[in-house]
This record gives structure tokens, C-alpha cells and sequence, in this order.
């Protein structure tokens, strides 16, 4: 009677260790969004990408931003708009990172570290 009640406690045990440990399972992180770097151009200096429109009379104080964001007209070669990633003159604009890489798939022929079954190899040691 006394094996079956330590086995039956090692068994309730473990299992609410993996309970805990699934319940603490950290979530996809979502970073804060954070302020464009600042750039400074002035003239005499050489331009910092080609084809930039904008007073070549003036400093500027610059940021790059996603492709489509900016507010400094940018052409191609012809002359024909551009979509801009300068954003110029302006309060520094704010930017959210990408959001994290999806997890990886599962290894079909291996355990995870911490499971009650184990079937080797074990996932982490095959760079799972």
C-alpha cells in the first residue's frame, strides 16, 4: 500500500509540474514601439541616398522609416515618384520592430526535455 500511495504522489506531482510548467508558457512578446534614429544632412555634405528631392539650401534633420512612410519626394533615374523611406523636418516618428519568428515545427523524431515519455533522442540535444 505504501508503494502504490508514493507512486500515485510521484505521478500527481509530475503531473502538476507539467501543468505549472505549460501554464507559464511564455506568450509571443510584443516589443514597444520605439523612436526613428536620427540622421543630420547640411549642405556642403555629401547626400545620404541618391535621388533625394528636397531644399539642398537647408540642414535637415532625417530618419528612415518603412518604404511608403517617408515625406521626402525620392525618383528614379527617369524621374518617375519613388516610394519614400526618408521621413524629414519633422517630429521623430515612431516604429514598432517586427514581430517575432513563428516557433519551429515540432521534430517528428524527437522528445522535448521535461516530457514523462521519452523516446530519444532528446530535441534539444539535436538542435530541436
Amino acid at each position: 500500500m505504501n508503494r502504490v500511495a508514493r507512486l500515485a504522489a510521484t505521478v500527481a506531482v509530475a503531473g502538476a509540474m507539467t501543468a505549472a510548467g505549460l501554464a507559464l508558457d511564455a506568450g509571443t512578446a510584443e516589443a514597444d514601439p520605439f523612436p526613428a534614429e536620427p540622421h543630420s544632412w547640411c549642405p556642403g555634405q555629401a547626400l545620404p541616398f541618391n535621388n533625394i528631392q528636397w531644399d539642398m539650401g537647408t540642414c535637415h534633420t532625417w530618419y528612415i522609416v518603412p518604404f511608403g512612410q517617408g515625406n521626402v519626394r525620392m525618383v528614379d533615374l527617369k524621374g518617375n515618384p519613388l516610394d519614400s523611406f526618408i521621413s524629414a523636418d519633422g517630429p521623430a516618428p515612431m516604429l514598432t520592430p517586427p514581430p517575432p519568428p513563428p516557433p519551429q515545427p515540432p521534430h517528428p523524431f524527437c522528445t522535448p526535455r521535461g516530457s514523462l515519455i521519452i523516446i530519444p533522442p532528446i530535441c534539444d540535444e539535436i538542435g530541436y
